[in-house]
């Protein structure tokens, strides 16, 4: 009981070292935990499957195309032996605009067709009813959407739905929102046996295996080319990706389904980037404790020696240096979640989702109590334990030695800091570069809306004529809107639906291109200009299949076509020209490229094939300029005349360019805050050193002021040696960061240039404020009196 009274009467004895240490380690525990908690939601994606490590995911790999399906399909030489098989299950993302009808009232949700199998495979809380689908009719719903359905004060078990296929469903269940994140997103489940065909739903497969089965010959097996059809050329293989790994698999696309907004991908550099600021801020953090706790030590440095001249042991100057680390912990740890507390809204907003209180909160807690403590303990006890302790009588931390060692670990956090805050600066550079970059087509008052609710790929029980009466209605009322520009219907809008396929150039050369569906309207729509050629003028009036291929200055580059003149296309798979006696093709223009993406992925070499095609339920309207939203209320008006229901949903296709980049943004923020907070740590960490260092030279600055000298001697000799560390830890963070900058853009299509007034920029600022908090210090000590000071010394 005594080390800790006597820890304790330390502390309170070092006030201002003591609280500059808290603060310090403080918020350096406090960004840790938060990203810790962050890092630790995206490393636990998907835990609610039973086994996520033993359930796989079926990735069909056609082309250049990857994506989520089922194994084999239609190819009879791709099967699975049963006996390997201990569960499968199917789960098929419905396409297009889900709904459920309840007096009128349409209610859109994010649905999916399966088995029961998959609730054993991926199960979720319960919150009421059952969760099987053995009746054709059943329903599951998740908690919130039953809420916005029913209300929060109704039990929706039993009450049925009109699904938008036109059939009733019987809500059988209602589950709650595993705590974890998800991969595929979901409101609704209905039944696979509600409907005998699901038209242009992709199904997706989820197997689990029995543990003898060697899952490295199935592999094997699977990534086989096979040709699914004699007269198709097409070549697929297949492979067997674990749950754990589905969500970081960037190799898979949704969007070539429509299903994007379902599924989640994760990016592991982004993880790895924010791995590694967790590290640095606590280097900063235990860096900056250590330094100011080997002050606090120099200054009863007589008083540890004066113990082991009468016979303290190295056992009892342990205790006695871990007791008060101990006790610091323990503070900045409460400290440390006062914080997190407060910030909390803050970080919900920063990271997208409320940090719910977990286990590892706790798990977090006892560790760094536990290990925290013994690591900070360790240097200082081997300084002052095997040293020489008549050195430590002489000098008390006064030698050159002992101001060496302060000013390296000072150093070094702060070529920690330089390195977390030019990084941050770059990727700042860089995310205003997408942002800001013209993405090569119309972004400004362009709507994209789902309103051919007939159209999709579910069945309706309508007849065929009355829904083209509906469309023509709807096409009709679009036109006669004065705020409507033009507009164009779709399968996808244009930032989705694309895929690969490969075709040959007038050589034979095998080139994979992405391949798109568009009516002559797109390019109008879209403000993208034709750069040569043009469109045949009888396009508009062809039904049901492409009147004109055009290409786009990639797709040129990649074919080798320097001009139009001679430019050909064949498809090596006849899919558009299946059924014509030739599928060798002539190129009709050449449009100007865009970004159909993400910036860094480049440009994408793309062939249109353009016609008056049946498209789909997606429309994208030109709005004149200022009257988007006007054109909102229009189309609500227009959806409940023709519909009954006045919820339509749409996007704003400028909004939708920008959530392109809200992983980038998100990491931006989260660098740049938590490079702050690096600097912050770092300043109080020079704060309390030049304290000390001052306190230590309180006679000479008197002794100097007696002799005449001037202040701007004296603030050129005490800030010397300071000013050079900066610079120390501007060198040598300088050629770090531009190597991991260079590491990180290698693969970049458009990358920011660096920049040498940035790094110039970023270390002026932290000079300033780092020789501004020694400025305030040495003022001070000037403008006392030298010979109070001489004779108070």
């Amino acid at each position: 009981m005594k080390i800790w009274i006597y820890a304790w009467r330390f502390l309170k004895h070092a006030k201002s070292y003591v609280w500059i240490n808290l603060l310090g380690l403080s918020l350096s525990l406090a960004c840790c935990i938060i990203l810790v908690r962050y890092l630790y939601r995206e490393q636990t994606v998907d835990v609610h499957c039973v086994d996520r490590d033993h359930v796989y995911g079926v990735k069909v790999i056609q082309g250049g195309n990857s994506y989520l399906g089922t194994y084999g399909g239609y190819i009879e030489n791709a099967r699975i032996d049963p006996s390997h098989v201990k569960a499968r299950t199917q789960v098929r993302p419905l396409q297009g605009s889900s709904y459920v009808t309840k007096d009128g009232n349409r209610f859109f949700a994010k649905a999916i067709a399966t088995d029961s199998m998959f609730l054993r495979l991926f199960p979720y809380p319960v919150h009421l009813g059952k969760v099987s689908l053995s009746a054709p009719n059943s329903a599951i719903l998740l908690k919130d959407f039953a809420d916005s359905v029913f209300g929060t004060d109704v039990n929706p078990i039993g009450k049925t739905l009109r699904f938008s296929n036109g059939k009733d469903i019987v809500v059988e269940g209602v589950l709650d929102r595993p705590a974890n994140k998800v991969s595929m997103t979901f409101d609704l489940i209905v039944s696979s046996q509600l409907s005998e065909v699901w038209d242009g739903v992709m199904p997706m497969e989820f197997y689990s295996f029995f543990p003898e089965t060697d899952m490295r010959l199935l592999e094997e097996e699977a990534r086989k080319p096979r040709q699914i059809l004699p007269y198709d050329d097409r070549k697929f293989s297949f492979s067997f990706v674990p749950v754990k790994d589905i969500y970081w698999d960037q190799s898979i696309q949704y969007d070539s389904t429509g299903q994007s907004d379902m599924f989640s991908t994760g990016n592991r550099t982004h993880f790895r980037i924010l791995c590694v600021v967790c590290l640095l801020l606590l280097l900063v953090g235990i860096l900056n404790f250590v330094n100011l706790y080997l002050v606090m030590m120099m200054k009863r440095a007589k008083e540890l020696d004066l113990k082991r001249v009468y016979g303290a042991g190295k056992h009892d100057l342990f205790l006695q240096i871990w007791s008060e680390n101990q006790l610091l912990t323990v503070i900045s740890m409460l400290l440390a979640w006062i914080i997190i507390e407060c910030v909390q809204p803050f970080t919900s907003f920063l990271f997208g989702y409320t940090q719910s209180y977990l286990p590892l909160d706790g798990w977090i807690s006892v560790g760094i109590l536990v290990l925290l403590p013994l690591l900070l303990s360790v240097y200082p006890y081997m300084k002052y334990t095997f040293g020489r302790s008549v050195v430590s009588l002489r000098s008390i931390g006064s030698g050159i030695r002992s101001t060496r060692s302060r000013m390296a670990f000072l150093c070094f956090q702060y070529v920690l800091t330089f390195l977390l805050l030019f990084l941050a600066f770059y990727f700042n550079r860089q995310l205003k570069l997408l942002l800001e970059a013209d993405p090569g087509f119309r972004t400004e008052d362009v709507l994209i809306a789902r309103l051919n609710y007939n159209s999709g790929s579910l069945s309706s029980p309508e007849d065929f004529l009355q829904q083209q009466q509906r469309l023509k209605v709807l096409g009709d009322k679009l036109n006669a809107c004065p705020d409507i520009e033009i507009w164009d219907d779709s399968y996808a809008d244009i930032l989705t639906g694309d895929m690969e396929a490969v075709f040959l150039n007038d050589k034979g050369e095998r080139i994979t291109l992405n391949m798109r569906m568009a009516s002559p309207r797109f390019f109008d729509v879209f403000d993208i200009p034709f750069a040569e050629g043009g469109l045949p003028k009888n396009v508009s009036e062809v039904n049901g299949l492409f009147a004109a291929v055009v290409l786009n200055r990639a797709a040129m580059e990649a074919l080798g076509y320097t001009n139009l003149s001679g430019a050909v296309l064949t498809e090596t798979v006849p899919m558009m020209t299946r059924g014509l006696e030739n599928n060798t093709l002539s190129v009709s223009a050449v449009v100007e490229d865009y970004y159909g993406g993400h910036l860094t992925l480049g440009k994408k070499p793309t062939v249109y094939f353009v016609g008056n095609l049946p498209m789909g339920e997606v429309y994208q309207i030109a709005c004149a300029p200022g009257k988007i939203h006007a054109v909102v209320d229009y189309l609500r008006n227009v959806e409940k005349e023709i519909y009954g229901s006045e919820d339509f949903e749409y996007r704003i296709l400028e909004d939708t360019v920008r959530e392109i980049y809200a992983e980038d943004r998100r990491v931006a923020s989260v660098y740049q805050l938590f490079a702050v907070m690096s600097v912050l740590v770092s300043v109080l960490g020079l704060f309390g050193i030049s304290l000390f260092d001052l306190r230590r030279r309180y006679r000479e600055i008197g002794i100097r002021k007696v002799n005449g000298a001037q202040p701007k001697d004296l603030y050129l000799l005490l800030f010397r040696q300071y000013i050079g560390l900066l610079l120390l830890s501007c060198l040598i963070a300088t050629p770090v960061a531009l190597f991991l900058i260079e590491q990180y853009t290698e693969h970049f299509a458009v990358k920011a240039s660096i920049g040498v007034g940035g790094f110039l920029a970023v270390f002026l600022s932290v000079a300033l404020v780092s020789l501004g908090t020694l400025y305030w210090q040495v003022r001070q000590v000037l403008q006392s009196n030298p010979a109070e000071v001489i004779k108070s010394e």
